[in-house]
């Protein structure tokens, strides 16, 4: 997809991969639609040319407030970029089921619901991409991140049926799955504090500008999947070929945690 021109809506734009996601695509020449909770971070983000739009995106009415205030302002929606999340630390036998609803309605629910909106409208015009952010623990199961873990799953087996939908409407789909990326997400994940370990960047982390570049070069490449860094693309190999050891591995790691907590 040539990005110049193109109106692009980016959730969770306010900070982390969303905010470099902003930057990248404006440098580009894309026209921004730009939402998250808080207009002071978004503000910080936005330029005067940017639409801004803040909300909470667990509330359905907002979001069709959402996709209609970007159409009245621009006319159209080129570029759907699903980025808003994250997680919860808890163990699957623990975890309070009110929270895991909460973080499903954000990691799954608002994206679905938005696509529904958005991509009658794409079809329409005959073209147009969603941008699903997953994870790799949306294709490899991390213990300490159960529940996150199954919702980002959810959202690549949306994208992958979404894909076979739209096949033969225009309408292209990408999934990417970040590594580590240096954000906040550790200090945003809820339930109990996550260990010292996972909260402070490791040597295979990479900047949220950096992650925001490998997205944006699958964007104009039209990419079904984006799996970044190369760390990543590797763990996901180990777990194809030895899955066994990866999981026992990935269990190791986790009582470890444990250990620490």
């Amino acid at each position: 997809m040539k990005i110049s021109g193109q109106v692009a809506l980016v959730t969770g734009a306010s900070s982390g991969i969303g905010a470099a996601l902003s930057t990248q695509l404006r440098r580009l020449g894309a026209r921004l639609v730009l939402t998250g909770r808080s207009i002071e971070r978004l503000s910080a983000v936005a330029l005067p040319e940017d639409l801004v739009i803040h909300g909470d995106l667990c509330d359905s009415s907002f979001r069709e407030t959402l996709i209609q205030r970007s159409l009245d302002h621009f006319g159209c929606i080129d570029l759907l970029i699903n980025n808003a999340g994250y997680g919860l630390y808890a163990p699957p036998t623990q975890a309070p089921l009110d929270d895991v609803r909460a973080m499903f309605e954000l990691n799954l629910f608002a994206p679905l619901h938005l696509i529904q909106l958005a991509a009658p409208l794409m079809k329409e015009r005959g073209g147009g991409m969603i941008v699903n952010i997953s994870s790799v623990a949306g294709r490899l199961t991390l213990p300490w991140l159960s529940m996150y873990s199954a919702s980002k799953f959810a959202l690549c087996a949306l994208s992958e049926g979404l894909r076979s939908e739209l096949s033969s409407t225009g309408v292209q789909v990408m999934t990417v799955c970040p590594g580590y990326v240096k954000t906040n997400f550790p200090q945003n994940v809820r339930g109990t504090a996550m260990p010292a370990s996972l909260t402070n960047p490791t040597h295979f982390a990479i900047t949220a500008a950096e992650c925001a570049r490998a997205i944006v070069r699958g964007i104009e490449k039209g990419d079904r999947t984006v799996v970044t860094p190369g760390s990543a693309r590797l763990l996901l190999l180990a777990a194809r070929l030895f899955p066994w050891q990866t999981e026992r591995f990935l269990a190791r790691f986790h009582r470890q945690l444990e250990q620490q907590a």
